[in-house]
């Protein structure tokens, strides 16, 4: 009979963390990543288990729970409490790529003053999870020294359990959080908590249901071959990294930036927390489009109402000309911002160039027809 084989030390786990974190965290101790100790406990530890949230936060199974219960000496059921099965919503709802939860600093920053180990909460799994209800801080997934977006992974430091960057291995945060824009705090923090109380009213809730149908409307493509919806809501650029792994899942697959634009837009198309009297009415054939597909009576009422008798002239975009382009690039190539980064790497380099190219697009915008509702695709 082969020995079973268990951990001399393990942490325990806070009430609040999810279970992936806990298993990080025991991992880092001993120098290792989380697959790396499984293998050592067992080499014969079924591989189709360990990865995801579905097997490691969600549903990890009987197995997987009796496996880290042994080898840490713990009860398991206190284990199987951390699934977030147990909770009152469906995995949809959480976010699926650990890489893409956004982390609180001021939360980190506590952890670290108070002599223990950084851990990851349940709360930011959440697809709504943009803000900290407790500090007012923004979520962040961007490593605050070099700038990647790579995710973060436990490292063992001073004898605790750190978040550090998977590129530069720089910690997290120990330094003081950037707060939320004032004039936004009100408005995330009310969209979040209202999106958190209609998932928790059940997979039947109808304004869990408008949420998730607003989502997939959003990242439908406005015609063939065409951009989605949700480029139309004038809002900030977007970028591959805001892109939905899957279109069907949105929220559940888009990084922490993508997640916030998909919010935005839902609010206004549902009037959550009073979205549209805080950022603005949808475009008019967005709305008409959502409520299209609701048989509910209520969807008429919730189309933003047109001006009678008031003309509406498509938007036009007048295409830049290749002097003005040039201009651009002169401007660009003669700032001190692209100077300063002549000696630096490639990869500082080309960060500064995309950023100083969007801020002179932004500057020098194509013309456009009056008004702020853009026209139809």
């Amino acid at each position: 009979m082969r020995p079973v084989r268990v951990l001399p030390l393990a942490p325990r786990p806070f009430d609040d963390e999810l279970l992936s974190s806990w298993q990080e965290r025991v991992a880092c101790r001993y120098g290792c990543t989380l697959r790396g100790v499984e293998s050592w406990l067992d080499a014969d530890i079924d591989p189709g288990r360990r990865g995801g949230l579905i097997g490691r936060d969600f549903d990890p199974g009987d197995a997987m729970i009796t496996f880290w219960a042994r080898a840490c000496r713990m009860d398991a059921e206190r284990l199987a409490q951390m699934a977030l099965c147990r909770q009152a919503r469906a995995s949809n709802w959480y976010i699926q790529d650990r890489w893409h939860q956004g982390v609180c600093t001021a939360c980190l920053d506590e952890d670290h003053t108070g002599g223990r180990d950084h851990y990851l909460r349940r709360a930011w799994s959440r697809v709504e999870a943009i803000v900290c209800p407790r500090h007012l801080t923004m979520l962040r997934d961007m490593c605050g020294h070099c700038f990647a977006r790579t995710g973060f992974r436990f490292d063992c430091r001073e004898g605790r359990g750190r978040l550090v960057c998977g590129s530069c291995s720089a910690p997290v945060s120990f330094g003081r959080a950037d707060s939320v824009v004032s004039e936004w705090q009100s408005f995330l923090l009310a969209l979040t908590n209202t999106v958190t109380l209609a998932i928790e009213e059940g997979p039947q809730g109808t304004v869990a249901k408008d949420i998730m149908r607003a989502a997939r409307l959003l990242w439908s493509s406005s015609q063939a071959g065409g951009k989605p919806f949700i480029a139309w809501l004038g809002q900030p650029r977007l970028s591959g990294n805001d892109m939905p792994a899957d279109r069907d899942e949105p929220l559940a697959t888009a990084s922490l930036q993508g997640r916030m634009l998909t919010l935005f837009g839902i609010a206004r198309l549902l009037d959550l927390a009073d979205a549209r009297s805080r950022i603005w009415l949808p475009p008019f054939f967005l709305a008409e489009k959502f409520a299209a597909g609701d048989p509910s009576r209520s969807a008429a009422r919730r189309v933003v109402p047109q001006p009678q008798n008031v003309e509406r002239h498509a938007t036009t975009c007048a295409l830049r000309s290749d002097a003005e382009y040039r201009s651009l690039a002169e401007q660009i190539l003669a700032s001190h911002q692209w100077k300063a980064v002549q000696g630096a790497g490639s990869v500082a380099r080309e960060r500064t160039l995309t950023r100083l190219m969007a801020e002179a697009l932004d500057r020098a915008p194509r013309g456009r027809a009056a008004g702020r509702d853009p026209a139809a695709p």
